[in-house]
């Protein structure tokens, strides 16, 4: 028994023409697809470090007001310290003004988190992992910053003008001391941000407005002015 296979209307040649256009075009189609999924990636990525370059301006900027009062805060250090060392030879200290800690901004962590895991993985491997050391060096400086303002408002709600009671005078000199301790750590996160922001093109944006900018500076002006 013998068995015939069905020839093509027009012929083998043509039939196998028409099989070689189809899966050309599948093949073209396939590419045309990888290509739109490869420029997607690529755009989200971008959009990705562009708000990520934005959010790490901000706490750039932030780290680099507080930087910028170093020398008032190691001053007004230094003042508080007197006040207390002339209390406790009797003698009474009248402030000029009010005393206020310093006002900072708060540092963000929201776009690094909510970032698509594919947005990252699709990074550089250097570049996403210098991304995550400048994130994991903000997180470490976030606590220095908590334990900066828990101290300063300690300070601040000290009535250096009546005089100070025993154990008022012992919490004003531990947290005098805890104050110059952070004061010390501040370099080294200065230069740590320095070489990984560095490479990343990231630099400290201004994005406070009218209101907020009068604001600081106005701290600014009275933090970094004698109290005595």
């Amino acid at each position: 028994m013998h068995l015939h296979l069905p020839k093509p209307l027009h012929g083998w040649r043509e039939f196998l023409g028409e099989v070689g256009i189809i899966v050309l075009g599948v093949l073209i189609a396939l590419a045309a697809e990888q290509a739109i999924d490869t420029l997607h990636s690529r755009n989200e990525v971008k959009q990705t470090r562009q708000a990520l370059d934005v959010e790490l301006g901000h706490n750039l900027a932030s780290f680099d007001y507080r930087i910028g009062i170093q020398s008032c805060a190691q001053d007004r250090l230094n003042e508080l310290q007197e006040i207390i060392d002339r209390e406790s030879r009797g003698q009474r200290v009248r402030l000029k003004r009010d005393f206020f800690s310093p006002i900072t901004e708060a540092l963000r962590f929201a776009i690094w988190d909510a970032a698509s895991g594919d947005a990252k993985s699709r990074m550089p491997l250097k570049v996403k992992l210098q991304y995550a050391m400048l994130y994991d060096i903000f997180h470490n400086y976030e606590k220095f910053r908590e334990v900066d303002g828990h101290y300063w408002g300690q300070l601040e709600d000290l009535d250096f003008d009546n005089g100070l009671t025993p154990e008022e005078t012992r919490n004003a000199m531990i947290a005098i001391k805890r104050l110059r301790r952070v004061d010390a750590l501040l370099p080294g996160y200065s230069s740590l941000l320095e070489l990984y922001a560095s490479p990343l093109h990231v630099r400290p944006v201004d994005d406070l407005d009218e209101g907020s900018s009068k604001m600081m500076a106005k701290d600014h002006a009275s933090f970094c002015s004698r109290l005595i």
